[in-house]
């Protein structure tokens, strides 16, 4: 590998990511919300920056680009003609060839009608925006909930080895979630601290390992009768979703439950 991926903090609970090239010097930024330490980070590293990759038209994924234009004469490749910017429009199935990576553009709606995620087949990394999050996904906004399942499903068909990095640190919070409100995990108090630890050393719990959500992420398993039998049986659910129902439903319920947590 020749490349290093600079995780950059955004606003409150946002993340940016820088992907160097340790070669060339060049580098591309994912979801610009903040340009100044972005900024600071090109400058004294010495980088080129090539591209800004957009994964949907929020705000805080998207108010950097144009201060960052002012440096840089680079293409912006976004999902939506009207973000300001843009320069390179992307849908579904399209590929990104950038010098020292290639991704593949997969349309994921759901958050918002236009989101996409960013895959490289090759090095085996997603930037999946606010679709996929560690042990989560994001509020359906724009979309609806049987979209936004069928873009986790798209996700849920990358290889196991895949690693993630999205676009907000909700981790912590995700995983108290699942384990006051969904299913009971022997380990419940080890698993929360491990992931609090993590966090308070490293600044982020990112980058995160698919594979290891296709098994512990509920919104990644509405169609598992292992993990619905676990929802159904918890004491907080019981009458009130059934293990047979059916994958939408049980994406339905979880994320209600979710949103009023």
């Amino acid at each position: 590998m020749n490349y290093h991926i600079k995780i950059i903090n955004q606003l409150v609970d946002n993340y940016s990511y820088i992907i160097c090239d340790d070669k060339s010097n060049e580098a591309i930024i994912v979801d610009p919300a903040d340009e100044k330490p972005l900024l600071e980070f090109l400058k004294n590293n010495k980088l080129k920056l090539i591209a800004i990759l957009i994964t949907h038209h929020h705000s805080d994924h998207t108010a950097g680009i144009m201060k960052i234009k002012k440096n840089y004469d680079v293409e912006v490749y976004t999902p939506n003609k009207k973000i300001n910017g843009t320069t390179k429009y992307v849908k579904d199935n399209d590929k990104i060839n950038l010098n020292f990576i290639n991704f593949e553009v997969i349309s994921t709606p759901g958050h918002t009608l236009d989101h996409v995620v960013y895959f490289s087949k090759k090095e085996k990394i997603l930037f999946s925006g606010d679709t996929l999050f560690f042990y989560g996904c994001g509020r359906v906004f724009e979309g609806t909930n049987e979209q936004m399942l069928n873009s986790l499903n798209k996700i849920k068909e990358l290889p196991d080895d895949t690693i993630v990095y999205c676009g907000h640190e909700y981790t912590y919070k995700n995983l108290e979630f699942i384990l006051d409100e969904l299913v009971h995990w022997q380990d419940k108090g080890a698993t929360k601290s491990k992931c609090k630890e993590l966090i308070n050393e490293r600044g982020s719990s990112m980058p995160f390992n698919l594979g290891h959500q296709k098994n512990m992420n509920p919104f990644l398993n509405c169609n598992d009768i292992h993990y619905k039998q676990g929802i159904s049986n918890f004491r907080k659910n019981e009458g009130k979703i059934r293990a047979d129902a059916s994958e939408l439903d049980f994406f339905n319920f979880i994320r209600e439950k979710r949103n009023n947590y």
